[in-house]
């Protein structure tokens, strides 16, 4: 299973075509300065809710003896796997591309200098599956963390925001692309039967991008232009 954060998928989530407009704006800000606007974001793609929310963590320590300090933190690493199941919260590593982290491979994950002498850190994730607002997400993720219990000089923190994920993002490729096609039919036919379009970019990658707290929009780097028959 390929999971993108933005890391980013079952396709009932949420989909609609997308002109990228707000319904009403103030005219006193410039389009480009408000809050997930980006500039080289095309006008169409989808809008989808997001499939889960992740918050980074560190689980560290700063026991002087190398070997009790990493045993430290695989235990608690090992009370996080355990309290994992029946909380719709999931353990996960990576950046880009996660991979769930399991009792059969969490002693994989690398040990990092965690800033001082004598310490170490393991970074990961938390995933839950994102079924309302990114509030209560968050909230789910923060108890989680909260309910974990140190081991020596080991604790877990929570060291970043939340980030949206989306599963396998190319499933929408088709569905992209007939939306892309869709609008230039279209914008050519408003200037009338003499009229016709070209598109190219439709075979670059399916890009994504934040636009509300809960929803990503997906597109390709398209461009079309309009030309006579």
């Amino acid at each position: 299973m390929r999971i993108c954060s933005l890391a980013i998928g079952s396709k009932s989530g949420r989909c609609k075509f997308v002109r990228n407009r707000e319904a009403e704006v103030t005219v006193t800000r410039n389009r480009f300065n408000t809050r997930y606007a980006q500039q080289d974001r095309p006008v169409i793609g989808l809008r989808r809710q997001a499939d889960a929310a992740v918050v980074p963590v560190s689980i560290s320590s700063d026991t002087r003896d190398e070997t009790t300090r990493k045993k430290e933190i695989h235990t608690v690493l090992l009370a996080a796997l355990d309290r994992a199941p029946g909380t719709d919260i999931e353990l996960v590593s990576g950046t880009v591309q996660l991979s769930p982290v399991t009792k059969a491979n969490y002693q994989e994950l690398q040990f990092q200098y965690a800033g001082r002498v004598d310490t170490s850190k393991i970074d990961i994730m938390l995933r839950v599956k994102l079924a309302g607002s990114a509030a209560v997400a968050e909230k789910k993720l923060i108890d989680f963390i909260k309910a974990i219990s140190g081991s020596g000089r080991a604790t877990i923190d929570k060291t970043g925001g939340l980030t949206l994920t989306i599963v396998n993002p190319d499933q929408y490729r088709d569905d992209i692309v007939k939306l892309v096609a869709e609008d230039a039919k279209h914008n050519a036919g408003i200037f009338g039967p003499d009229f016709a379009f070209h598109i190219s970019g439709i075979d670059g990658q399916v890009a994504w991008s934040q636009v509300s707290s809960t929803d990503v929009f997906l597109y390709l780097p398209y461009k079309y232009t309009i030309v006579p028959k």
